[in-house]
């Protein structure tokens, strides 16, 4: 009798643990935002000539380019809706080259909390941004996109070193030609998803 007592209990121990055993081993899941998506976040201030247009689409939203496709052109924007980054995070920019007026180069700035800035850009085999300041420090991302095609331009949190972070705003550049920049979509696990005040 003792023995059947002793197998029923180590049975219902083993049941009450199988749920626990389970989450031990669930996946935590990315989340994904589209921060920027045919219109800027929160309460925002910006900065540039911001061209949007319902007929270059991404995702089926508008998009946004420089004005006049002649040196270096930016347009930028600080918001409320703040993002919080992790090193686990991506910040994936979408972006399509003009077939017809191709840009020498591009830049995207990401605006962090304390003041600190992150530069990175895509250039040909000409450097076209040497004529900026020497000091800036900037990271070279590769070579430019192909023209005419949607590219995700992937930035890794966790190649340049940003462990926890707040995302405020962005910048974008384009050098000698026109840019249309798509949706900017934050990947995140769920401990570090967007804080969108």
């Amino acid at each position: 009798m003792k023995l059947i007592v002793i197998i029923f209990i180590f049975v219902v121990c083993n049941i009450c643990l199988m749920p626990l055993a389970a989450e031990d081993n669930l996946e935590v899941l990315p989340v994904t935002t589209a921060w920027v998506s045919g219109e800027l976040p929160g309460k925002f201030s910006a900065e540039g000539d911001w061209i949007w247009n319902g007929e270059v689409t991404h995702n089926e939203v508008s998009t946004h380019k420089n004005s006049t496709g002649k040196g270096i052109e930016a347009h930028g924007f600080r918001t409320d809706a703040i993002v919080g980054l992790n090193q686990e995070s991506k910040v994936i920019q979408y972006v399509n080259l003009d077939v017809d007026n191709m840009p020498s180069g591009i830049m995207l700035k990401l605006f962090l909390a304390a003041g600190k800035d992150i530069i990175l850009y895509w250039e040909g085999y000409e450097e076209v941004f040497v004529e900026l300041d020497e000091y800036i420090a900037a990271w070279y991302m590769g070579f430019i996109p192909k023209p005419g095609i949607w590219t995700g331009l992937e930035i890794d949190c966790r190649g340049l070193d940003i462990k926890s972070a707040e995302l405020l705003g962005m910048e974008f550049i384009t050098n000698n030609g026109i840019a249309w920049w798509g949706e900017t979509v934050i990947i995140s696990p769920s401990s570090g998803q967007p804080i969108m005040d």
